[in-house]
């Protein structure tokens, strides 16, 4: 399986720093971190990561809005929503937006089965 270029989002040091180490320890690389949506597109740009884990409520740009961004330049790029938010508009409004997934943030196998999936999918040229 391939490893990963993964963009994480949060506005939490705290929540980057522990999911950075997390995805690193299972071979991925991580080649950006930003504190919100608007950071998260600019460095989208810069560096076209395989996959973008994002945050919902986050200061400045929420997740929501800096998805709407990435989404609009990068139409392919992967994001896989990890929050804390139940409101279920918020979930559907992630979706529409073509979101992988919308995941709790202690999700963490959930996740890795995804990243594997994605993974895959890029080693096989987007084949299963």
């Amino acid at each position: 399986m391939k490893a990963l270029k993964i963009l994480i989002v949060d506005d939490s040091s705290f929540m980057r720093k522990r999911l950075k180490s997390t995805l690193e320890k299972e071979g991925h690389k991580v080649v950006g971190t930003a504190k919100d949506g608007l950071e998260a597109f600019n460095l989208y740009k810069s560096i076209i990561p395989d996959l973008v884990i994002m945050d919902v409520t986050m200061q400045g740009v929420d997740g929501i809005e800096g998805a709407k961004l990435i989404k609009k330049d990068f139409p392919n790029a992967q994001i896989i929503f990890m929050s804390l938010v139940e409101d279920k508009d918020v979930i559907e409004e992630a979706k529409k937006l073509g979101a992988i997934d919308f995941l709790r943030k202690k999700e963490n196998d959930k996740l890795f089965q995804l990243i594997n999936k994605i993974g895959y999918q890029e080693q096989n040229n987007g084949q299963f």
